[in-house]
């Protein structure tokens, strides 16, 4: 079980960057496991994020006005901070002085259930940020951070401290932490026989031909 600030969880990491975030979407499908974010999309194309979650919990403000958190301090280089606001569109919990120091402090990333601003920022930094949508209106007095590294939900995901997020053009997908190294055999599996196909067709061999070599109709089906 991997275990906050262990450096041996860096092969891990390294190993899901190496490898499409279809090829692991496909392997979670082959093994039942559900994990795709639907609605969430990066803010910037042309960014990969892999990271360990650091988790966020959000609530709407009570009587007494909470804070959206100073929580970033804590968050180590290489994880991916997970903002659970619901899904909220109607206020941000995500603005440039986060972005800032995330970007300094070498955080791999941020996915957000619900909404970020500052985009500008994000966007010169070249800082991974994948959200609900954009809108400016903060959320001070308007939501509480009441719960760092809990469970969180992004839509019908379940986030746990320590699980792997994957971050791409494609989408966000969130890979458990007590399956990450099944899926990650799978995974490699399937890009490994992905890429047969293609250098056969390469070759000239007819697609339906190259296909059926490597069994590429069933590489997504489920094994449970």
């Amino acid at each position: 079980m991997w275990q906050r600030g262990n450096p041996s969880v860096d092969k891990v990491i390294e190993a899901f960057k190496a490898l499409s975030i279809a090829a692991v979407s496909d392997a979670m499908d082959r093994l039942g496991i559900h994990g795709a974010c639907v609605g969430i999309a990066p803010v910037q194309y042309g960014y990969q994020m892999v990271g360990r979650a650091y988790t966020v919990q959000y609530l709407p403000v009570s009587l007494e006005k909470g804070t959206v958190g100073d929580y970033i301090d804590e968050v180590k280089a290489g994880e991916v901070v997970v903002l659970d606001n619901a899904g909220r569109l109607d206020c941000t919990v995500w603005g440039d002085i986060l972005t800032s120091v995330s970007h300094i402090n070498g955080i791999a990333g941020t996915v957000i259930h619900g909404v970020c601003r500052d985009v500008k920022c994000s966007l010169e930094l070249k800082y991974p940020i994948f959200s609900r949508g954009k809108f400016m209106r903060t959320g001070k007095d308007r939501v509480d951070a009441v719960a760092f590294q809990v469970p969180v939900s992004l839509g019908d995901v379940q986030v746990r401290p320590g699980d792997i997020v994957y971050g791409s053009d494609d989408g966000v997908l969130v890979i458990p932490q007590e399956k990450e190294a099944e899926i990650l055999a799978v995974a490699q599996m399937i890009e490994e026989k992905e890429e047969g196909i293609r250098a056969e067709v390469l070759k000239g061999t007819p697609l339906k031909e190259a296909r059926e070599k490597y069994g590429y109709h069933q590489l997504q089906t489920k094994t449970v």
